[in-house]
């Protein structure tokens, strides 16, 4: 927006453009990245997500269903964690838990888009 005029064309208000966010430093990047990568160790909540010899970051989640029946699950990820070559969204409606239901999607996802290959 430029800025705010009346119906008659009488300007009130002109605007100076503005950063509206920032972007994650290098850093906060990459503590974010290892925090992800956690989610898919061995303990994590999005473990079902893991592929081998390959290191995925990932986010699981579950969200509320304000229509009806069971929470809708969710998993956000990529892989490799440095150098990312895929990243992968999974939405399962009505599917609960995202770490148990959207996980092992995205892992397949995954190997299916890395053909095997390890980064």
């Amino acid at each position: 927006m430029d800025e705010v005029s009346l119906a008659d064309g009488t300007v009130i208000d002109v605007t100076e453009p503005s950063p509206y966010r920032r972007a994650l430093g290098a850093e906060e990047a990459e503590r974010l990245t290892e925090m992800m990568v956690a989610v898919t160790g061995r303990g994590g909540a999005g473990v079902a997500a893991a592929v081998r010899e390959v290191r995925v970051a990932g986010k699981t989640g579950t969200a509320e269903n304000a229509v009806r029946g069971e929470e809708h699950a969710v998993f956000t990820g990529f892989a490799p964690a440095v150098s990312p070559r895929i990243a992968v969204g999974v939405l399962v409606e009505g599917g609960g838990p995202g770490g148990r239901v959207a996980a092992p999607i995205a892992r397949a996802v995954i190997e299916a888009f890395l053909g095997g290959q390890t980064g």
